[in-house]
């Protein structure tokens, strides 16, 4: 909206309130119209500074609109009620005391239905409860506008035997009373989802955005409870003006405000000291009235002393008391700073599972201290835990232990009192120590993997040495041991050649088991997917059904295929020995960024320890020792299944 437009606008607005003031009967007719004008008058004021100040904001738009209408209706309902008091049968009084309703009541419910749903700035995200209760409201509004513009007859109470000039004919005034039913029952719903809507609002929104909902949420009671009374006649237009006053107020403050007050402070206090004074009240009248009716010496001049001297006493631990509901109401578990410490304390003092630990500490801090997102990193900035949406803009206290920094503590940027930042720092400070140990345990766990890693290819090199190199070389001196026993002429020397060939042999022997040993042979000679197959054949001669799916992987570290090899080799063999299992399959294949490694059986399903059984716990170091995750899961009567989950990103050859 162009400021020109505006300020013609906010002059309508004006206009029409002066001459509405100007026209009104002395007395009540002009102080209730003094009321409504400051209403009128406000809201096109705050809607002009919108406009100027934040041009592209719906909401001085909305306000100045709805200003504009509501000064000319009011002037027009004014000039209507002077008519039709002078002369009931005035036609041209009826249908402004109609148009003139029309556009003062449309412009008061949009701005109490329509505009909270596009504050502060009009860019709320577009959730399925903003969008029903954008359609509800729509729905509400037009049905008011067709129950005030087609009434048969005027819809001003001190009017309600006049005809509408603009209205239908007496025939609707069945459907059209039908109508005004609907209307209400919309208005009441709206009302509902309105207040749904800015809570939700409240809650997705950050620091400055929920402090703006506040002092919105808390100017628009009063508009919402003259609503519910503006269905009956006990409510004058005095009411609308002295609720709806502070409404624009608390726009205008939200709106264009940049840093707002600590609010959640004020209706702390608020909450409090109301509360107090409530008690002390009752408590102050229980005494006076209850006592005396006790006594039967109601007008005793004592009395008023004895209730003071309860008060007084009581005043301290009611205040105490108060304060804290209050402090659990409006701040959560800021409140409890030694609760959250000490239930930190001893979770940390818990711990078995580090890093599930730390996501739980993640989620907490972020529900319980209302941070709405917390991440917890370790050295380098890699995420250990997180809990929550995150956001562009993050504030963090550093973790440190034995005064070196090992991490960071980050939550959503957001002001925070000096109580509340030293809360943090305690916490961050506990959190050290176990980031600390977790970097700790994921650096032996990492050097443990690497040295598994490095044997499997050491192991790889020497069978490859071994075999290629040294058992050419025995093979060698083995021809060269028969060619010169051969054409040896003694026997001795014979004999002394056949000895010596006889160890060559046995060490050749020696060689072969080490070599064996070191690795299996079918991995170097076949590769992983053909070595499988080979170990499930040899398994089918003995007569158990195998059906293996094994993907190829070229690539794949030693330790890695060594690992996949022998728990293959280990979970068939159980299956086959002691599991009574007729069919086993076999499945390794890449998910989820590692190779994965299932076997299941049909067998009884039941694992009995064996004190001389080495299976299952050899199977879960191959696993873990490289960094893998390995379980068994027993189904009784339908049989076994043993799954590993093995990184295949790790140190390559």
């Amino acid at each position: 909206m162009r400021r020109s437009v505006a300020v013609l606008a906010a002059l309508v607005a004006l206009a029409g309130e002066s001459v509405a003031i100007a026209v009104s009967s002395p007395g009540t007719d002009r102080r209730d119209e003094a009321a409504v004008g400051a209403v009128v008058v406000a809201y096109a004021a705050v809607g002009l500074l919108i406009v100027w100040h934040r041009a592209g904001s719906p909401v001085g738009r909305i306000a100045l609109l709805a200003a504009a209408a509501w000064g000319p209706g009011q002037a027009l309902v004014d000039a209507g009620t002077q008519a039709l008091r002078a002369d009931p049968a005035d036609r041209s009084g009826a249908l402004a005391s109609a148009v003139g309703s029309t556009l003062g009541g449309l412009a008061w419910l949009v701005l109490v239905l329509w505009l909270p749903l596009v504050f502060p700035d009009g860019t709320a995200r577009p959730t399925r409860l903003r969008r029903t209760t954008r359609a509800v409201v729509g729905a509400a509004l037009g049905c008011f506008a067709a129950t005030l513009l087609l009434s048969p007859r005027l819809t001003r109470l001190e009017f309600a035997g006049i005809d509408s000039p603009i209205g239908l004919p007496h025939v609707m005034v069945t459907p059209m009373g039908a109508l005004a039913g609907i209307s209400l029952f919309l208005g009441v719903v709206s009302v509902g989802l309105t207040v749904a809507c800015l809570v939700q609002q409240y809650r997705l929104s950050g620091s400055l955005g929920r402090q703006q909902t506040l002092i919105f949420g808390l100017a628009f009671v009063p508009p919402v409870l003259a609503f519910g009374a503006s269905f009956t006649d006990s409510a004058g237009p005095w009411l609308f003006g002295l609720c709806t006053l502070p409404l624009p107020v608390a726009i205008g403050t939200a709106v264009l405000q940049r840093r707002l007050y600590d609010l959640p402070l004020v209706v702390n206090r608020s909450v409090t000291y109301g509360s107090l004074w409530l008690l002390i009240a009752a408590l102050y009248a229980l005494v006076v009235g209850g006592v005396g009716a006790l006594l039967r010496q109601q007008g005793a001049i004592w009395l008023p002393w004895v209730a003071a001297g309860v008060v007084a006493v009581s005043f301290a631990p009611l205040r105490d008391g108060l304060q804290r509901a209050a402090n659990q109401l409006t701040f959560g578990q800021w409140a409890q700073p030694h609760e959250v410490l000490d239930r930190t304390a001893r979770r940390l003092a818990d711990a078995g599972d580090v890093s599930a630990l730390l996501d739980s500490l993640a989620g907490e801090l972020a529900t319980d201290l209302g941070l709405r997102y917390v991440e917890i990193t370790g050295r380098g900035g890699h995420t250990l835990a997180s809990s929550g949406e995150r956001p562009d803009d993050l504030d963090e206290l550093v973790l440190t232990a034995y005064g070196e920094p090992v991490g960071a503590l980050r939550w959503r940027k957001r002001p925070l009192r000096d109580g509340d930042r030293a809360l943090l720092t305690t916490v961050a400070a506990q959190l050290g120590s176990v980031v600390h140990a977790d970097g700790l345990l994921a650096s032996v766990r990492a050097a443990q993997e690497r040295l598994v890693l490095a044997r499997e290819e050491e192991r790889r090199r020497l069978r490859r040495d071994l075999h290629d190199g040294l058992g050419p070389t025995l093979a060698a001196l083995l021809l060269q041991v028969d060619t010169l026993r051969n054409t040896a002429a003694e026997d001795a020397t014979r004999s002394g050649l056949l000895e010596l060939r006889s160890r060559i042999q046995d060490t050749v022997v020696d060689v072969r088991r080490i070599v064996e040993g070191l690795r299996p042979a079918a991995l170097d000679n076949l590769g992983l997917a053909e070595a499988i197959h080979q170990l499930a054949a040899r398994f089918s001669r003995e007569g158990l059904s195998l059906t293996v799916d094994v993907e190829e992987n070229a690539g794949l570290p030693a330790a890695v295929e060594v690992a996949v090899y022998r728990i293959v080799q280990e979970a068939v063999t159980n299956a086959a020995r002691h599991s009574g299992s007729a069919r086993v399959q076999v499945a390794v294949r890449r998910f989820d960024g590692r190779l994965e490694v299932c076997v299941v059986d049909d067998g009884s399903g039941l694992i009995t320890p064996r004190t001389d059984g080495v299976g299952l716990g050899s199977m879960r170091e191959r696993a873990e020792e490289i960094g893998g995750q390995l379980e068994v899961v027993p189904a009784p009567g339908r049989g076994t299944t043993v799954r590993a989950l093995l990184p295949i990103g790790r140190v390559r050859a």
